[in-house]
């Protein structure tokens, strides 16, 4: 069901935002702690109180004490499942009381002019307009025979065009981009933009830069409210999951869903393989909090973070073009009888597409009826569960086999009938000269994320559902059994990003077997798109802090746990000229690797499921 997407209407002077946050009282405190941040500790609430406040006086001193709102976005945490967003899958994820706050306030012109507190991300002025006619404007004639000019292709080829990579003000633009593709006529109104402390981690896995482009969109929504289209909030979900593409990341729109759409306390179950996109709060088990622990190996997107990402997406990609293909054939071999003699599928995959299924196909090559479910309702991997294609999952099994374990762009020019130059730009080039698109296992792990992820589902809504009408206590050893499952399946999640989808890197690998050990510990994997980051550790209630303190001990207190990171950025110091952005990132990460040491604290913490993006209305 639609839902149209409105935010509160009325700015407040910042100098009264100020005084509010600053004068506190119960109710702003009830507020603060039971509809955002689900924390009532006092001493929590009068650190955000601050922090709030802070937010809305350096903005009044900076550009006068104007009408503003402020506004926060959480980070997101994927405690649970990865990527399925991507490939019209149902994704499960929340967020968590690490937020980013922005005071904001509208301008008669169309220029962004934008700083931050934090030191890293200096301050700039743009304007929305010169932006795009410059994304917009960029030579299409060279890939015009090949290549649609739409969004997707043209933020694939010209990514944050003209501008600096990994500038974060990519990030804040991204959503007016997205929007003025969409709706060119429109005048946007641009705005003054002061972010805040944060205190969702950034660079880590929780997605504090989908936080700034739903920060962003929030922003060119109550500059422009008056002359915006009317749109319903699955529209918006789309449209920022696109908008993130101008800064040179190909996701999904999970992240940006979960961070404008989730309730406070709970999981958002987002089902992107519906037509419509649906969410639905999931209640989480009781007696089981998450700590939030930073592998601190920065995911640096503006160096080899987006090729990654990016090569993973071809991966998915392909794999649902060639599976597509086969699907095609088996329908085109069957309306000519072929399907009637043993092995005519293996057969067919071998001599159409040139590779050998892994397994013999049985349930496939037996079972027509099997077929013309997979062709009503076969839609991107995210479709391969059997609640979704109406085929028993040993059937999907096959499904999974029939693609090849890795092909090279050759051997995908072949058989998508495009030459090796094309098949790298689309689906992105190979680091490595023997480097291919690995298909096979790719299938498996979107396979292998719905099945546990109905399985949590189900976990979730049972376990309340007994609770709630008194059938069992959360003390007992049965609703015990639920955290032991989850925490088992949390652990299968992280096996199959680390050996199918190969996003975990032996820094989180060490990190997570050390938490293994740790007290209270049932589960635990990395969170976002992997390649370092955070990880998500699923404890026992009681031995949360316990745990924060033997991870400080054991891990972070342990210089020669971070010996091989630290090699790397030298390496990268030493390989490099001074003034290339990859000598200064390395020296960057430098700097917040021994920062971060010296303040342990901040490396790890128990978060709690805070409400998703909003503005901030302190009561009087």
């Amino acid at each position: 069901m639609s839902e149209l997407f409105t935010l509160p209407e009325n700015a407040m002077h910042a100098s009264e935002i100020a005084r509010r946050l600053e004068a506190g009282g119960e109710l702003l405190d009830k507020y603060l702690g039971e509809e955002i941040y689900a924390n009532t500790d006092s001493k929590y609430l009068e650190a955000q109180r601050r922090r709030l406040a802070q937010t809305a006086a350096m903005h009044a001193e900076r550009v006068g004490d104007k009408p503003t709102y402020l506004l926060r976005a959480p980070g997101r945490l994927n405690a649970f499942l990865e990527y399925l967003d991507m490939c019209a899958g149902d994704h499960m994820s929340t967020t968590i009381d690490g937020d980013i706050p922005v005071a904001i306030s509208i301008r008669d012109d169309d220029r962004l002019n934008v700083a931050n507190a934090n030191p890293l991300f200096p301050p700039d002025e743009v304007s929305i307009s010169a932006e795009f006619q410059r994304f917009a404007s960029a030579p299409w004639g060279k890939h015009a025979d090949t290549l649609d000019d739409n969004w997707d292709n043209r933020s694939l080829i010209y990514p944050h065009r003209g501008r600096p990579q990994g500038n974060w003000i990519n990030y804040v633009l991204s959503p007016y981009m997205r929007f003025k593709w969409e709706y060119p006529e429109i005048k946007l109104r641009g705005a003054d933009m002061t972010f805040g402390q944060a205190t969702a981690p950034f660079r880590a896995g929780t997605s504090s830069s989908s936080a700034l482009v739903v920060l962003a969109f929030l922003t060119l929504y109550l500059a422009n409210r008056s002359h915006l289209p009317q749109m319903n909030i699955q529209d918006v979900c789309r449209m920022l999951g696109e908008a993130e593409w101008y800064v040179g990341t190909h996701g999904g729109a999970n992240d940006q869903t979960t961070i404008l759409r989730n309730p406070v306390n709970s999981v958002l179950y987002n089902r992107h393989s519906r037509p419509t996109l649906e969410s639905t709060p999931l209640p989480f088990v009781k007696g089981v909090h998450v700590v939030l622990a930073n592998s601190l190996w920065e995911v640096n997107k503006t160096l080899g973070g987006n090729q990654s990402f990016n090569m993973r997406k071809g991966w998915m990609k392909m794999g649902d073009e060639i599976m597509t293909l086969i699907i095609e054939a088996a329908a085109d071999a069957r309306s000519k009888g072929l399907n009637r003699s043993e092995g005519w599928l293996s057969n067919l995959v071998i001599e159409k597409f040139g590779f050998t299924p892994g397994c013999r196909p049985t349930l496939l090559e037996t079972h027509p009826e099997y077929w013309e479910k997979i062709e009503a309702n076969y839609h991107k991997f995210g479709s391969l569960h059997e609640d979704i294609l109406g085929i028993p999952n040993a059937a999907i099994n096959e499904m999974v086999m029939l693609l090849p374990v890795k092909i090279t762009p050759e051997e995908a020019g072949r058989i998508l009938g495009k030459d090796k130059s094309t098949i790298e730009r689309i689906y992105t080039r190979p680091k490595r000269k023997i480097g291919g698109y690995h298909l096979r296992t790719t299938a498996r792990f979107f396979h292998r994320e719905n099945i546990i992820g109905r399985r949590l589902e189900r976990i979730f809504l049972e376990a309340e559902e007994r609770t709630a009408s008194g059938a069992l206590s959360v003390d007992s050893p049965e609703y015990d059994n639920y955290r032991l499952a989850v925490g088992q399946m949390v652990d299968e999640l992280q096996d199959a990003l680390s050996f199918d989808f190969r996003v975990s890197i032996p820094q989180i690998d060490l990190l997570l077997t050390i938490a293994r050990r740790g007290p209270g510990y049932l589960g635990g994997k990395l969170t976002g798109a992997g390649k370092g980051g955070c990880v998500s550790i699923l404890v026992r209630e009681d031995d949360s802090e316990a745990m924060c303190a033997y991870l400080d001990h054991e891990y972070y207190s342990r210089p020669e746990r971070f010996e091989f990171y630290r090699q790397v950025l030298e390496d990268e110091r030493r390989t490099f000229k001074p003034g290339t952005i990859e000598h200064e990132s390395a020296e960057e990460r430098l700097h917040i690797l021994e920062s971060a040491l010296k303040s342990i604290p901040d490396q790890r913490k128990v978060v709690t499921f805070s409400r998703g993006a909003c503005v901030i209305e302190p009561p009087a």
